[in-house]
């Protein structure tokens, strides 16, 4: 049979005097066990906290320890507003190209007045009146060319068989053909223009054309694969004199 062991307990604050032990009776003993449980300091009961981070580096709240340096924080940027630039003007700065602003006035930076110093009948095509030649004195050879508003064929002169081009306009307004044949007749004998010879047309349709010296040309699709760095220069200086 077990023997149950004798309790022991330590009350430090309980005088012993007060209360012997031959006359502590069971209902003395109960009472004695509260009096002691109410003396005695309360416990503290740890209950486990649920982390809702288990790793640290998991919580956003989580400080940095004091004596770790915290880092830099990033440099302020300022950010100012572009002005609004067009399509337009951001293409002629790629291209290198001068634009007009709006409301600035439109001026070109050779020949201003050209049509000021010169009289009416240098710039009036509308008023042209054409001078028009006998076409039975040119014959067509063969074709040359073709454009948007006219054909070319290599001909000669009836008389005195000399080579020319003769440049077939198509039927277009009136307006265009003395545009041209004015502008014609003021570049005739500037550098590398091509000399306007006579100015036909037909008697029966009214098919105007253009005679031209003839030059001796080579077709630009054997010829522009074949030019050279310099040659391509020339070519391109010699288009700038006739400006």
């Amino acid at each position: 049979m077990a023997v149950r062991p004798s309790l022991h307990f330590i009350a430090s604050s309980i005088n012993i005097a007060k209360f012997p032990l031959s006359s502590i009776s069971p209902s003395s003993t109960t009472l004695l066990l509260r009096h002691i449980a109410s003396a005695a300091p309360p416990q503290q009961h740890h209950r486990k906290q649920k982390h809702k981070h288990k790793y640290p580096h998991q919580n956003p709240l989580r400080q940095l320890p004091t004596s770790l340096p915290l880092p830099p924080l990033p440099p302020s940027r300022s950010y100012s507003l572009r002005p609004k630039v067009s399509l337009q003007e951001t293409l002629a700065q790629k291209i290198g190209k001068a634009i007009r602003r709006p409301g600035a006035p439109s001026k070109a930076r050779v020949y201003t007045d050209v049509n000021v110093i010169r009289p009416k009948e240098y710039w009036d095509y509308e008023s042209l009146t054409v001078q028009w030649g006998e076409q039975d004195n040119y014959e067509v050879v063969r074709k040359v060319g073709r454009g948007k508003y006219s054909e070319v064929f290599e001909g000669f002169h009836c008389t005195n068989d000399e080579k020319c081009i003769i440049k077939i306009l198509k039927p277009v307004k009136k307006k265009k053909i003395k545009r041209e044949i004015k502008i014609l007749q003021n570049l005739c004998g500037g550098p590398n223009i091509v000399k306007l010879l006579d100015i036909v047309r037909d008697q029966q349709s009214k098919t105007p054309s253009l005679i031209f010296e003839y030059v001796n040309n080579t077709d630009f699709k054997a010829l522009y694969p074949t030019l050279s760095d310099v040659d391509i220069r020339y070519y391109i200086y010699e288009l700038l004199k006739v400006g």
